[in-house]
């Protein structure tokens, strides 16, 4: 009887951790049909501080939307407290006045970006999307290879990981967008 008990024991032991291995290297197979349509960036989280982004890549301070087709992708964002000028008080500045509102419109006064866009192509591999700028506002990414991890996928949230920043990556970011369209 005890050696019966033992026995039990170690296979439900073993299919225990037999299952566990299989859900640790299980794989999100991401499809084009799953990214189709916009997402809202909800969250930003640094996993080397744990702390929140901020800018333009922070959903506390930014509005991100991104945008999938069957072969492309794009972003927009902009910092929340981005300044507006309506077009009569913008028709009445000087020429040196508007190139300085307009750049005003992309960075603020620290120089930081404060509206950030890019597109272009997009490649799956198993849990990995690879995307691959051909137009950006900040054009040292253009042709970088940005992966992001897709970490839970489902038809309203898509959790992935990305290294930060694009070009000579520091940390990891996770980013959990939401479906909007």
């Amino acid at each position: 009887m005890t050696n019966a008990r033992w026995s039990i024991a170690a296979v439900f032991i073993a299919l225990t951790l037999l299952t566990g291995i299989n859900f640790a290297i299980a794989q999100v197979a991401v499809k084009a049909d799953d990214l189709i349509g916009t997402w809202e960036l909800v969250s930003t989280k640094d996993l080397k501080t744990g702390a929140a982004v901020s800018g333009p890549e922070g959903a506390s301070t930014a509005i991100q939307w991104m945008q999938f087709t069957r072969s492309h992708w794009m972003v927009v964002a902009m910092d929340r407290g981005r300044s507006v000028t309506n077009p009569a008080d913008f028709s009445k500045l000087s020429p040196e006045e508007k190139v300085k509102t307009n750049y005003a419109r992309v960075w603020n006064e620290k120089n930081e970006q404060i509206f950030a866009a890019r597109g272009g192509t997009y490649s799956l591999e198993g849990d990995k999307i690879h995307q691959k700028p051909t137009i950006a506002l900040d054009t040292i990414i253009i042709g970088v290879d940005l992966v992001l991890k897709v970490i839970r996928l489902d038809k309203s949230t898509m959790v992935a990981q990305i290294e930060w920043p694009p070009v000579n990556p520091t940390t990891t970011r996770e980013v959990t967008f939401r479906r909007i369209e």
